[in-house]
C-alpha cells in the first residue's frame, strides 16, 4: 500500500474521530486542525479537489469552535485561508477568495504586533488581495496588496532570510499595478533590494533576478529607451547562469531573456539579438515538459523570435519555423484560455506574411482564418480579439472580391464594440484608440453600401463612428441605472467585466517565476476557469437584459430604433469613404433607408476643400485674433470660398434634394419651410454643407436655403435623445446669459456688451434674464446657472486642444469651464443654448467622427438644441445674429426653442444680405453659424 493511500487513511480516521468528539471537549478544535493538515498536505501531494475540500470543512469547523484567546486561533485562521485561497485558484470562485481575505485579516489581527509569524501572515494576506486583483482588475485590491507587503517588510529585520522574499513579492505588487497604471520606480526598487539581499549561491536568487528583468523589460516597453532592456538581458542572463540545469525554472529564465533579445531586436534590428531569442527560446521550449501549462506560450514567443527573423533577412525557412511553432502554441492552447486569441493572432500574422512573400491566396485564407478565430474566441482579452475582427476584414477586403467574409467580420467588430466601451476606459484613451483606429465604421459602411445593405451601413455608421458619444448617451451612469433596478448587479457585471479584460493582460512573452499558490496547475484547469469567468459574464447580461428598459444592454441599436431620429423630418447621413461616397436618409413615417450615390464626391475631393477652406481662414488671420473673430484682410482667392461652396452644393447637397424631390421652398413665397438634418463623416465634417450653393448669380433655387433649414446632429442617437427630452420638458425656466467682455489673459470681446442689451430688450418684462456678467461668471455660477435654468447664452471666447478634445472649453473669468466637465452633468432644465463664441462646432481632424466639439457636449449634457459657429466669428457679427435670432424667439408668449433653427435661418439671411457674397471676406462674415441637435 503506498504512502498516499496510508495518509489519506490516517486522515480520514483523525477527521472521523474529531467530528465525533463532543463540541464541548477542548481538544476538538485541535484535532480538526490536525485532520486539516494531513488532507492539505494529502492534497499539495495528489492535487486531489476532494483532499482539499475535506480540509476546508475540517478548518472550517474548527474555526466555529475555537474559543477566543484559544492560542492556536491564528494559525487556524491562516490555514483556513490559505486553503481557501488555493481552492479560489482552481475554481475562480469569488466567494473563495472573499472568504480567505476575511479569514487572513483574522489571524493577522489575531496575531500580536512583535510575534515572529506577523509578516509572513501578512504576506499571506497581501498575495490573496494580488490574487483578487488578478480576477478583479481593481486597483484597489493590488493597493491593499502593496500595503501589507510593504508592512512585512518593514517588519523582518535585515539579514533575516525571510526579507528577500517579501521585498520580491512586494515587487511583483508594484509590478501588476503599473501595468494599470504606469507606476513601475517602485517596482524596480523593490525587485533590486531582494536581488541585492540575496546571496549568491542562495536557491532564490536566479528567481529574484528574473523577476527584476521582467520589471526592466515592462519599463522598456514604456519608455523605448534601449537602456532598460539593456538591464534586462543583463539581470535575465544572471538568472539562467545561476539556475542549475534540470531546475524546474530553468524554462521560464531562458524564455524570458529570448524575449528580452527579441524586444531589443525590434528596437535596434541587430540580428544578432534575434539570433539569441531563437536560441534561448529553442531551449526553454526543448526543457518544458509536455502538457506543462507554459509550453504553448514558450512556442509562441520561438514563433514570433522565427518570425522577427524571417522579417530581417526574408529567408522562407524562418516563416515556415515561425508558423509551426505558432500551430504547435494554437493546438496545445486550450479553448476557452485566456491566450488562446493571441496565439490565434500571432498563428494568423505568420501566415499574412509568408502570403505577402509568397502571394499564395491559400496563405491569406489560413490567415483570415485564425483572425476570425480569435475575433469569435468567448474569453480572452476584448481588445485583442476586437483587433483581431479588424485585422480580419482588412485582409478579406484586400484580397476577396466577394464581400460576404468582410461583412462578417465587421459584424464581428461591432458586437464586440459595445463590450469593449463598457470595459470602463477614460474618454481620453478612447479618442487616443480612436485617431489610430481610423475610419473603421465609414469604411465599413461603404462595404454594406456595396453589397446593397443599406440598412445595415446606417446601423454600422450610427454604432461605429460616435462610440465614445453613443455610449455616454446610453449608459452615461450604468451602474446606478441598473442599480435602481436591481442592487449588486452593475457591481458585478463591472467587476466581472475588468476580471476578463484583465486576465488576458498580461505579458504572455515573460513568465513570473515566483512560487504561485497552485503552481502544478494544468494549461487546462486554467482554461476551465477563464471559461467559467466568461460564462458568468453571459449571466450577468442575462440578467441586465431581462431588467424592463435593458432588453438592449450591449446591443447594438437597430433600424428600427434609428428610424424615430426622422420624426421631425428627413436626416441625411452622409457617408465619405475612398471606396465611394453615399448618403443613407431616413424619412419621416418610413422604416427603411434610402440610397442616394454621391459618385461626383470623394474622400479626396473633400480633402482637398478642406485644405483650401483652411488656407482661406488662416489667410483671413482666423487664428490670429485680437477680437473674437478675425482681422479680415482681402486675398487674392476671391472666388475660392464660392468653388467650396459651388463644390458642395453640385456633388452633394443638390443630388440629395434631387433625390428627395424637394423643390424651391415656399418659404420663398410666403410659407413655411422645410427641415433637413445632416449628420457627416470623414471631411465633411469639417465643411460647411448648411451653405451650400451657386453664388455668382441670383436665379432662385441654386443654393440650400432656398429648398430646406438645415440643422446637424453628430450623430442619429443624438437626435433621438434630444427629441425624447423635449417631449418630457417642463415650463421656461428662464435665460442664463453670460457676457466675458474682459476675461483676464484673453483679447477684448466689447460686442459682447451690446449682445446682453439686445436680450434684455428682447425679453422686456415677459421673460426671465439671470445675467452673469464679467468677474461673476465663475466656472462654479454658470455651472450652478445652467443647471437651474433652460436656456443659456455665452458671449465669450472658447478654445479647442486638439491632443484632448474632452479639454476644450469655455474661457470664464477665473478659468476654463471644459467639456470633460460639462459632460459629466445632468442639466435636468436644460432646453436650448446660443454658443455666440469662437470655433465651437468643429472638432479634431484625426478625430472626425467623434463630434468632440463644445456644440455636442452640451447635447450630450441635455440640451435639445444648440447655435454654434464653425470658426471664429468676427466680434460686431455675433450680435446682428443674436438679436435677430431672440427677436423671433421671444415674439410668442412662450419662448420656443423648436423655432431655433428657422430663427437662424433668417438671422443668416439677414446677415448675408448686409455682407453680400462678393468676395471670401463676406462668406467668413455669415456661413460659420450653425444649429445641432433639433
Amino acid at each position: 500500500m503506498s504512502k498516499d493511500v496510508l495518509t489519506s487513511i490516517a486522515s480520514d480516521v483523525k477527521y472521523t474521530r474529531a467530528l465525533h468528539l463532543s463540541d464541548e471537549d477542548n481538544e476538538k478544535p485541535l484535532r480538526l486542525m490536525c485532520a486539516g493538515d494531513l488532507f492539505f498536505e494529502l492534497y499539495e501531494q495528489s492535487q486531489k479537489n476532494a483532499d482539499l475540500d475535506k480540509a476546508i470543512a475540517a478548518y472550517d469547523t474548527a474555526t466555529k469552535l475555537t474559543p477566543d484567546g484559544y492560542e492556536c486561533q491564528a494559525e487556524l485562521h491562516g490555514q483556513l485561508g490559505l486553503a481557501l485561497v488555493h481552492r479560489f485558484e482552481y475554481f475562480s470562485n469569488i466567494a473563495d477568495i472573499d472568504n480567505a481575505i476575511f479569514t487572513l485579516e483574522c489571524s493577522l489581527m489575531l496575531t500580536p504586533y512583535g510575534h515572529a509569524d506577523k509578516p509572513g501572515r501578512l504576506t499571506n494576506l497581501g498575495n490573496s488581495f494580488s490574487g483578487h486583483f488578478e480576477h478583479s482588475g481593481d486597483l484597489i485590491d493590488v493597493d491593499k496588496a502593496i500595503s501589507a507587503h510593504e508592512q512585512a517588510v518593514h517588519l523582518t529585520p535585515d539579514g533575516h532570510a525571510n526579507k528577500p522574499s517579501h521585498l520580491n513579492n512586494l515587487g511583483n505588487s508594484f509590478l501588476s499595478r503599473f501595468e494599470c497604471s504606469g507606476d513601475l520606480i517602485d517596482a524596480i526598487s523593490a525587485h533590486e533590494h531582494a536581488v541585492h539581499l540575496t546571496p549568491d549561491g542562495h536557491a532564490n536568487k536566479p528567481m529574484y533576478l528574473s523577476n527584476l528583468g521582467n520589471s526592466f523589460l515592462s519599463r522598456f516597453k514604456h519608455s523605448g529607451d534601449l537602456i532598460h532592456v539593456d538591464k534586462a538581458i543583463s539581470v535575465h542572463e544572471q538568472a539562467v547562469h545561476l539556475t542549475p540545469d534540470g531546475h524546474a525554472n530553468k524554462p521560464g529564465c531562458l524564455n524570458n531573456l529570448g524575449s528580452s533579445f527579441l524586444r531589443r531586436f525590434e528596437g535596434s534590428g541587430d540580428l544578432i539579438d534575434v539570433d539569441k531569442a531563437i536560441s534561448a527560446h529553442k531551449q526553454a521550449v526543448h526543457l518544458t515538459p509536455d502538457g506543462h501549462a507554459n509550453k504553448p506560450g514558450c512556442l509562441n514567443n520561438l514563433g514570433n523570435s522565427s518570425l522577427g527573423h524571417f522579417q530581417c533577412l526574408g529567408d522562407l525557412i524562418d516563416i515556415d519555423k515561425a508558423i509551426s511553432a505558432h500551430e504547435q502554441a494554437v493546438h496545445l492552447t486550450p479553448d476557452g484560455h485566456v491566450d488562446k486569441p493571441s496565439c490565434l493572432c500571432n498563428l494568423g500574422i505568420s501566415f499574412s506574411c509568408h502570403f505577402e512573400h509568397s502571394g499564395d491566396l491559400v496563405d491569406v485564407d489560413k490567415a483570415i482564418s485564425h483572425f476570425q478565430s480569435a475575433a469569435i474566441c468567448s474569453t480572452g482579452p476584448l481588445s485583442v480579439r476586437f483587433r483581431a475582427a479588424l485585422t480580419w476584414v482588412h485582409l478579406a477586403s484586400r484580397v476577396h472580391t466577394s464581400s460576404s467574409s468582410a461583412l462578417q467580420g465587421y459584424s464581428v467588430v461591432f458586437d464586440l464594440l459595445p463590450q469593449v466601451a463598457w470595459l470602463g476606459q477614460t474618454i481620453l484613451a478612447w479618442h487616443r484608440e480612436l485617431s489610430s483606429m481610423g475610419n473603421v465604421a465609414s469604411e465599413a459602411a461603404a462595404t454594406a453600401i456595396s453589397a446593397g445593405k443599406y440598412d445595415t451601413a446606417l446601423e454600422w455608421l450610427e454604432q461605429g463612428r460616435s462610440i465614445v458619444w453613443s455610449q455616454l448617451l446610453d449608459l452615461r451612469t450604468p451602474v446606478d441605472a441598473i442599480c435602481e433596478k436591481e442592487p449588486g448587479l452593475a457591481d458585478d457585471l463591472v467587476r466581472v467585466s475588468q476580471a476578463l479584460e484583465h486576465v488576458g493582460s498580461h505579458d504572455a512573452s515573460t513568465q513570473d517565476l515566483s512560487p504561485q499558490l497552485n503552481q502544478d496547475l494544468s494549461i487546462e484547469q486554467v482554461a476551465q476557469g477563464h471559461r467559467r469567468l466568461a460564462e458568468e459574464w453571459e449571466r450577468l447580461v442575462k440578467r441586465a437584459r431581462a431588467i424592463l428598459g435593458f432588453e438592449d444592454f450591449l446591443r447594438p441599436k437597430k433600424l428600427g430604433q434609428l428610424c424615430s431620429a426622422a420624426n421631425a423630418g428627413p436626416v441625411v447621413v452622409v457617408n465619405v469613404h475612398k471606396q465611394h461616397c453615399n448618403a443613407l436618409v431616413l424619412m419621416p413615417g418610413l422604416d427603411e433607408v434610402m440610397h442616394i450615390p454621391l459618385h461626383g464626391f470623394s474622400y479626396e475631393k473633400g480633402q482637398e476643400l478642406c485644405q483650401s477652406l483652411n488656407r482661406l481662414l488662416s489667410n483671413a488671420g482666423v487664428h490670429v485674433q485680437d477680437l473674437r473673430g478675425p482681422r479680415l484682410v482681402a486675398t487674392h482667392q476671391d472666388r475660392s470660398f464660392q468653388h467650396v461652396l459651388l463644390i458642395l452644393w453640385s456633388c452633394i447637397v443638390k443630388p440629395v434634394l434631387d433625390g428627395l424631390a424637394f423643390s424651391v421652398s415656399s418659404s420663398l413665397l410666403g410659407g413655411s419651410s422645410s427641415y433637413l438634418v445632416w449628420c457627416a463623416t470623414g471631411p465633411l465634417v469639417f465643411l460647411p454643407i448648411h451653405a451650400a450653393g451657386i453664388y455668382d448669380k441670383s436665379a432662385p433655387g441654386d443654393n440650400i436655403s432656398d429648398y430646406v433649414v438645415s440643422s446637424y446632429t453628430p450623430t442619429l442617437n443624438a437626435i433621438i435623445n434630444a427629441t425624447q427630452s423635449r417631449e418630457l420638458l417642463q415650463k421656461f425656466q428662464g435665460l442664463l446669459a453670460i457676457s466675458l467682455p474682459n476675461t483676464p489673459k484673453q483679447s477684448l470681446l466689447p460686442n459682447t456688451t451690446m449682445e446682453m442689451t439686445h436680450i434684455k430688450h428682447h425679453a422686456l418684462d415677459k421673460f426671465v434674464v439671470y445675467p452673469l456678467e464679467g468677474s461673476v461668471a465663475s466656472v462654479k455660477s454658470v455651472i450652478e446657472g445652467m443647471e437651474s435654468r433652460s436656456w443659456v447664452h455665452l458671449a465669450c471666447h472658447a478654445v479647442q486642444n486638439r491632443v484632448e478634445p474632452t479639454k476644450s472649453a469655455f474661457c470664464l473669468h477665473d478659468r476654463h469651464l471644459e467639456l470633460s466637465t460639462i459632460i459629466t452633468k445632468q442639466f435636468l432644465n436644460a432646453n436650448f443654448a446660443f454658443l455666440s463664441v469662437c470655433q465651437t462646432a468643429t472638432g479634431d481632424e484625426k478625430l472626425s467622427e467623434e463630434a468632440a466639439y463644445l456644440a455636442a457636449g452640451l447635447l450630450l449634457a441635455g440640451y435639445r438644441g444648440v447655435i454654434a459657429t464653425m470658426w471664429s466669428i468676427n466680434d460686431e457679427d455675433a450680435p446682428v445674429i443674436m438679436d435677430c435670432v431672440y427677436s423671433e424667439l421671444f415674439s410668442d408668449a412662450e419662448p420656443d426653442s423648436t423655432k431655433a433653427a428657422l430663427a437662424l435661418h433668417h438671422a443668416v439671411k439677414h446677415l448675408h444680405e448686409m455682407k453680400g457674397d462678393k468676395g471670401d471676406l463676406a462668406f467668413l462674415s455669415w456661413v460659420p453659424f450653425i444649429h445641432v441637435g433639433v
